[in-house]
Parts: structure tokens; sequence; C-alpha cells
């Protein structure tokens, strides 16, 4: 397994491959190696997490945004000596996590080779130093990154979205292709009974991103919180928009309505998601989301945004989802929950032990 996100005892992004990995691991007899992959330049070494040791590749990858392809075949030799010195033989089946690196450290390994991808920006093209310099690099990692692609055995998209991205591109013509929805571990997110109170709490888990959009979110708990509603909102996460967020909520007195919280152990957010009412995250660019698989397993209601990975399977595409930035739509949704109960319908279908299982069909592992 190869991946540039994997949890540690200091961080739980990546958790939804831990998962993944963790449900293989149970219903096969896999001998499953972690490399997580990082920067030359990067001080991060090898680190165990729960029983998994996490391997550490660095990838000479400084002028991949600006020279594309420039030491592909460097770093996949080292890749193999990588894998000689830390004992790794055999290798039935290379599992990469997003294209780049993963899927160009493999090149020269025989093997069945799987690539999953994650986010809808499926070959990194917003990645680079200048404007400028994505324009000019485009064509180059369109070609090399859609050749890796096209050498797979198999091609997972988290969300058939995913592989709708992939097929924008003329030259990709994959040898197979799967949706592996991120399953949700319901032996971690779960319903606790609770009471409901006299303030309506919504919750928000995600990276303080531009298209993550918690400002449209504050924006429009504001709006309801004027017209005289009992409302609170909680916070979790950190990024480049955290101050622009915050700093909204300081000149418009929401401070006793709208709470910014630390980030908390992935195994703790079962309690957050039991605490709200509503779990709202107005992402406009998001591939799946986990965070919503986890506030349905609590059977918490939640709202995404039209046109997304979770649109898919959302139970309710009436009254759960809304247009992109669109303040007066979240509004409207937001109140219909503050002034109905809602059930779920119950989330087994992605309870990642049947996802997994699903996947485990597949042609790929016939002659296992």
């Amino acid at each position: 397994m190869i991946t540039p996100f994997f949890p540690s005892n200091d961080s739980f992004v990546g958790s939804y491959i831990y998962d993944q990995v963790n449900e293989i691991r149970k219903k096969t007899d896999f001998d499953i190696r972690i490399i997580k992959t990082v920067s030359l330049f990067c001080s991060e070494k090898d680190y165990e997490f729960n029983d998994y040791k996490v391997s550490i590749f660095k990838t000479i990858d400084f002028p991949f945004f600006i020279l594309p392809g420039m030491f592909n075949k460097i770093n996949s030799k080292r890749f193999l000596n990588f894998l000689i010195n830390e004992g790794i033989e055999n290798v039935k089946y290379s599992h990469s996590h997003v294209t780049y690196p993963a899927s160009y450290l493999v090149d020269d390994l025989i093997c069945k080779k799987i690539v999953q991808h994650h986010g809808l920006d499926v070959l990194q093209l917003q990645n680079g130093r200048s404007n400028f310099i994505k324009k000019n690099q485009r064509r180059h990692l369109i070609k090399n990154s859609i050749k890796q692609l096209n050498k797979a055995n198999l091609n997972i998209g988290v969300s058939r979205l995913v592989l709708d991205k992939l097929k924008e591109f003329n030259d990709y013509n994959p040898k197979s292709e799967y949706v592996l929805y991120n399953g949700v571990d319901t032996s971690k997110f779960f319903p606790i009974e609770k009471k409901k109170g006299d303030v309506f709490i919504i919750g928000c888990v995600a990276n303080f991103w531009k298209i993550k959009d918690q400002i449209t979110l504050i924006r429009s708990v504001k709006e309801i919180h004027l017209s005289g509603e009992k409302i609170k909102l909680r916070l979790i996460g950190s990024g480049p928009t955290f101050n622009i967020c915050l700093d909204y909520v300081n000149k418009n007195n929401l401070n006793e309505i709208i709470s910014f919280e630390k980030e908390i152990e992935h195994k703790t957010l079962n309690l957050f998601y039991n605490e709200i009412d509503l779990f709202v995250l107005p992402s406009y660019f998001e591939a799946l989301g986990c965070v919503y698989l986890e506030s349905w397993a609590t059977n918490t209601p939640f709202i995404a945004v039209k046109g997304q990975g979770i649109s898919e399977i959302i139970p309710d595409v009436n009254k759960m989802l809304f247009e992109a930035e669109n303040i007066s739509q979240l509004v409207e949704k937001i109140i219909f929950f503050m002034n109905n109960s809602f059930t779920l319908k119950p989330v087994n279908e992605f309870d990642i032990r049947n996802t997994i299982s699903d996947f485990l069909t597949h042609d790929i592992f016939l002659d296992d």
C-alpha cells in the first residue's frame, strides 16, 4: 500500500485508508505493508500506528510541478531498492493512493497494479508554483499520468464522479474500473441516545480551505440567528481560510453562537456527531466526503452541495442538497431540519465491512 496519507498518533489524516487496510487484512491472509510517500526534504521518519509499521519513502519531487516527469525513472528505481532494503519481496499487488507519486513509483515493479483516486483533481493539475507554470506543465502532466493509469490493472474511484473526471481525458483507456465508496466503520461511528435541547446545534468537520466554504455556512447561521431562532454552530478544523472565518465571526459579534474547536482524535468524533442535531459541509469540490458517512452512521442528518460525489448515494436528494454558495437555499434546508424530525435509513450498504467484502470479489483477486 503506497500512500501520501496515513494516520499517526499526531494526526488522523488518512484514517479512511487505515480503515480500508484494516478491513482488507481482516478478510484476507495478505501481508500488507504500508509505505508513506513524502518529499525528499521532509523530516518524517518510520513510525508505528496501532499494529502497523509505516515505512517512509522520500521522493525526489521538487521539480515535479515545474518539470513533470524529470525524476520518475530515478524514483521508480530508488523505490525498488527501498523495497529490497525493507525486506519486501514477492509483491503480488501494489495499491497506490492517488496518481502521483505512488503510481509512478511502481512502474518497474512486476505485480498487479491498483490505483485509487480520492479527489476530483484526479491528475493533480491544480498544483504548481504559479498560473504560468500550471498552464505550461498541464500537457506533460496529462501525458505522463494517463500513461501510468492506463498501465494499471485497476483504477478505483471513491465515487462515480471521480471516474467520470478521468474520462474527460481523451487518452484515458483503463483496463478495468471500480467504484469503492469510502466505507464507514460502524464500530467507531454509531448512534448514542440523546435528548433534544432548546438550542439547535450544527456541526462541521473539515480543513479550512476555500473549496470547503465554511464561510457560506457561517453566513447562513448568522441569518437564522438574526431571525430569532436559537442556533449554534461548532466548527472543527484548521487551514488557510480559518482566519477569514474567525474575523467574520468576531466582526459580526457571533462568538456566542459560533465556536471554533481544535482538531480531535478521529475515534472521538463519534461523540461530536452525536452531540449535534445536523451536520453541514458546504464543500463544492468533494469526491465523496467520509464525514458525511460518519454523520450518517450516527443517525445525524447532514446537508451537502449538489453535484458532488455524495449526491450518488445521499438518502434524500431534495432535503439534503443545495446549490453551491447559495445562502438562501442553505438557510431553507437548515430550517427544515430545525422544524422536522428526520430518520435516516441504515448506513449498512456503506459499512466498510460490506464495501470491502464486495471489493474483494473483483476479478483482480479471483486467483487468490
